[in-house]
Order: structure tokens, then C-alpha cells, then sequence
């Protein structure tokens, strides 16, 4: 990660002294949109995004993108039940399971053509928007003494801090247990991102993109039954993305 960190803080150095400098030796097709898409990981889970561009010029276009990704608590720590070796694991302490949805709305700027660093081109990206985190609650199955022949038994729970502690739990229930019951967090985010494509057909996208994300929140996430809880996200990603540009001919013939 400290790596990643240092990669990306040295080609923002990059961009900052090239910016002005972008070096075009061939011919460029217009292009007028493209749409891109594929999966990324960030530092507390993986998800997937997708993103459809507007060309403003030959160097810059009007993006507006959307992502879905999973968030871990990074206080998260998989546990097992000692008493049953078939158990699924869980993680004690977990109030609820995080999702989060981004809509947003940014710019594109190449500031590197391909032609001018052997067929890999690089951009900034910087967009920002709405972000909705949608907290699931975690089921766990627990083990049930029977009062009158304290007999063993297991039942499904939502997971409570104040009943369920570690001996009593076997393990985590189907993640689609109380799949709606949960509760959603509105928020705003902001990103930004370096992107490298190269591809050897001009019309396709095949771009690793490395960049920071920032989620804001109007109240803390509840994630875990602890004081550990926040009103925000802050994290890094690398992302692959595949798509098509097209041209005005293009879209005619689509259409």
C-alpha cells in the first residue's frame, strides 16, 4: 500500500509539470462518448464501476460514473466458534454489513497522449458527488439450551452486543438474511484518480486507474458495536476498466 501511495503521489508530481505540455504527433480521430466499466479494490473491500464520457475537446471530456462497493471496519477480525469445527466464520462485534452506492459527476483530462509515452496515454480524473451507504444488520446463529432437558439447540439472530456474546455464537447466517431490513446513510463523495490506458485499437478502453476516495456523512456509520464508528470513508483504489469510444458515424449506426 505504501508503495501504491508513493506511485500516486509521484505521478500527480508528473502531471503538474506536463500539464501544459501535452504532445500530439498524429492525426486524432473525434470522438464524441465512451462508456467504460470493471471491478476495483480499495483498501477496505472491492466493488465495481462504470462510467460513460462526453467529449468537450480532443484532450478533455465530462464524465459521470457510478460505483457500487463494499466497506469493511478496519477493527473487523474473523473469529471462529472452538466448539464446532464446521462453523462459518463471523466477525464478533459486527453490527452491520456495509454497501455503498455512488452517482457523480467530473472531468476527464488526458494531459499525455499515447503517442507521446509508447501507446499509453495519462489522465486525471476528478469527480464528485452522492453517496449512499446502506447498513444491512448481520444475522449470527447462536446455540439455544433447552430450560427443560437442557438439550443443545441452534436458532438465527440478528446479532445484539448486549445478548449475544462470543461463546454463544457458532457462526455468521446467509449474508441475504434481513437483506431489507436495513437503513440508508446519505452522503457526498469526492474522488480523485490518474488513469493509464493503453490499447492497441484506438477506439478501446483498457485503463488501470489509481486514485483516493473520500465519503462524507451526515451521521456515523454504524458498523460495529463499538466507539469506532465514523461519519466518513477515506480510501485508496486501483481499478481495471474496459469500454468503447465512439464516433459521430458511430452513433448513427447505433441509433
Amino acid at each position: 500500500m505504501k508503495k501504491i501511495v508513493l506511485i500516486f503521489l509521484l505521478l500527480a508530481f508528473i502531471k503538474t509539470l506536463t500539464a501544459q505540455n501535452t504532445v500530439f504527433e498524429e492525426k486524432r480521430t473525434i470522438y464524441k462518448k465512451e462508456e467504460a466499466f470493471g471491478p476495483l479494490v480499495h483498501t477496505r473491500g472491492w466493488g465495481l464501476t462504470y462510467r460513460y464520457g462526453k467529449y468537450t475537446s480532443g484532450f478533455t471530456r465530462k464524465i459521470y460514473d457510478v460505483e457500487l462497493v463494499g466497506m469493511k471496519h478496519p477493527k473487523e477480525i474473523k473469529s471462529f466458534s472452538s466448539a464446532f469445527d464446521n462453523s462459518n466464520g463471523y466477525n464478533f462485534g459486527q453490527l452491520n454489513s456495509i454497501m455503498i452506492l455512488r452517482s457523480g459527476i467530473g472531468r476527464h483530462n488526458t494531459f499525455i497522449s499515447k503517442q507521446s509515452v509508447r501507446g499509453i496515454s495519462i489522465s486525471s480524473i476528478l469527480s464528485g458527488g452522492l453517496s449512499l451507504a446502506y447498513a444491512k444488520p448481520v444475522y449470527i446463529e447462536v446455540i439455544k439450551v433447552d430450560s427443560l432437558d437442557d438439550g443443545l439447540s441452534s436458532e438465527v439472530e440478528k446479532y445484539d452486543p448486549d445478548v449475544h456474546f462470543q461463546g454463544s455464537i457458532i457462526g455468521k447466517a446467509s449474508y441475504f438474511r434481513g437483506f431489507f431490513e436495513g437503513k440508508l446513510y446519505p452522503g457526498v463523495f469526492a474522488k480523485y484518480a490518474l488513469s493509464f490506458e493503453s490499447s492497441r485499437q484506438a477506439n478501446r478502453i483498457n485503463a488501470l486507474e489509481v486514485g483516493a476516495i473520500l465519503d462524507l456523512y451526515l451521521q456515523k456509520i454504524p458498523m460495529m458495536a463499538n466507539g469506532f464508528n465514523k461519519r466518513y470513508f477515506f480510501n485508496l483504489y486501483v481499478s481495471l476498466t474496459f469500454g468503447a469510444k465512439k464516433t459521430v458515424k458511430d452513433i448513427g449506426k447505433s441509433k
